[in-house]
């Protein structure tokens, strides 16, 4: 399936620590429905060279397991470029990547977080059965956000 606007879906975590994979799983499940594979990005974390490949789409959305309580289990909120960059090698927050996306390349794609609530860390595979619902529910959110 295409779109005429320039999306990217960047799904981050771990699938072999149970629910840090929700990231992962939601990206599984655009596939499942025929979303075209160039707009979806599994990654273990995000890195400062992020900032090149999201500057070359109008939209962003970063998916990411999270565990803090939410009373959806999951939150859609959008992302403003952060005013300060202070990294480390092992991670950046997606609102440093957008402010280095603007700084290097002059470039501000509209960006939001979808923040789904996970329960269980553990090394092994499979989402718990909770995350497994809040995954749902974040999903037909995003559907209902974006025209697939």
């Amino acid at each position: 399936m295409k779109r005429s606007d320039k999306i990217i879906i960047i799904g981050i975590g771990n699938n072999t620590r149970q629910d840090d994979g929700i990231g992962w799983a939601f990206l599984d499940k655009l596939q499942e429905r025929g979303i075209e594979s160039d707009m979806l990005v599994y990654k273990y974390q995000l890195m400062v060279e992020d900032a090149e490949m999201i500057s070359n789409y109008q939209k962003v959305y970063f998916i990411d397991a999270c565990k803090s309580e939410l009373p959806a289990g999951f939150e859609i909120v959008p992302i403003v470029a952060s005013e300060e960059v202070a990294f480390s090698t092992h991670f950046v927050p997606p609102d440093q990547v957008l402010n280095l996306s603007d700084s290097i390349y002059q470039k501000k794609p509209k960006a939001f977080a979808i923040k789904i609530q996970g329960y269980q860390w553990d090394i092994e595979m499979g989402l718990s059965k909770q995350a497994n619902a809040n995954l749902n529910s974040a999903f037909d959110a995003f559907l209902d956000k974006e025209s697939f």
